[in-house]
């Protein structure tokens, strides 16, 4: 894959994510995907297969009023990408960790993507 179909892939992720267009990110992937987040260096959430990200995605649709992430840096290294992420959303409802809907809040990570027949294989979100 080159970088310019890598950046275009995510890219087109991202703004499936941003517009909370579940059907538009599973476009990207492929059927076997492995998605985690990791927090602080643990892993928060971790899915398996297409299936398991669609309901995870489409459950994450309501937790957020508004959201978006943006690229501010892109590395492509063989199959597998390290983008720097500047995110921010808004809360639709109340947290279990105390967020008030309506709280925004803002945050740089990284994301790690890895390719295989032209889809996202994987991704890991990193905060």
């Amino acid at each position: 894959m080159t970088e310019q179909q890598a950046r275009e892939l995510i890219e087109n992720y991202l703004e499936a994510y941003n517009l909370f267009d579940v059907a538009g990110m599973l476009s990207c992937l492929h059927p076997n995907v492995v998605f985690e987040n990791v927090a602080d260096g643990i892993v928060t959430l971790r899915t398996e297969g297409k299936a398991a990200f669609q309901t995870q995605a489409a459950q994450a649709t309501e937790l957020f009023m508004e959201r978006h992430q943006h690229i501010l840096a892109f590395r492509l290294h063989a199959e597998c990408a390290r983008v720097d992420i500047d995110y921010s959303a808004i809360t639709a409802v109340d947290w279990p960790n105390g967020l008030k809907a309506g709280t925004m809040f803002q945050l740089t990570g990284q994301s790690v993507f890895n390719f295989q027949d032209g889809l996202i294989t994987s991704i890991q979100d990193i905060s």
